[in-house]
């Protein structure tokens, strides 16, 4: 099957790139903690904290949280109750992981589109932190970018479950 190909050499290049977002989100989670720490043991020895900490945690954490939802669907790591569908057919179970796989594609589509289009704003706006006046636009073009792979990992799952659901083994 010529999906099939297609399928596996998507998967092998979007989980490669799932990893490295994963691995940019952890080393941003690591300056984060390191930034934390830093911030606290300024108000607590020295009674001088980093200005802009709260503003550059939240910064932060959204880059965590955006640039590893890939990897986390790529482990199958977000919740899903399957106390019901595991007890179906296989084949029927890969029919009813290719519709929500589908529809998580379609919504987390619309969040890639409208983070573009709140970037764009942002940019236009000339939109900056309170403390630091740093741009906010890159930080949701980031969160795009991030959602972008995970729309590509929901694509390659949705191939896969479909590919699952069309073959005629029992």
């Amino acid at each position: 099957m010529q999906l099939a190909k297609v399928a596996r050499r998507l998967e092998r290049f979007v989980f490669r790139i799932a990893e490295v977002t994963h691995k940019v989100g952890l080393a941003i989670l690591l300056l984060m903690v390191f930034l934390t720490v830093g911030d606290v043991a300024g108000r607590y020895f020295l009674t001088i904290p980093i200005p802009g900490t709260f503003e550059l945690t939240n910064f932060m954490l959204a880059l965590v949280v955006f640039l590893t939802l890939s990897y986390t669907q790529v482990r199958k790591g977000h919740i899903s109750i399957d106390a019901l569908v595991s007890r179906f057919s296989p084949r029927t179970q890969a029919i009813i992981d290719s519709i929500t796989y589908f529809l998580s594609l379609i919504l987390v589509s619309i969040v890639v589109w409208q983070s573009a289009v709140y970037a764009k704003s942002l940019y236009l706006g000339h939109n900056v932190s309170g403390v630091l006046s740093l741009s906010v636009y890159p930080f949701v073009i980031v969160a795009a970018i991030g959602s972008s792979f995970f729309c590509l990992v929901l694509l390659v799952n949705f191939l896969s479950s479909l590919l699952k659901a069309v073959q005629h083994e029992p």
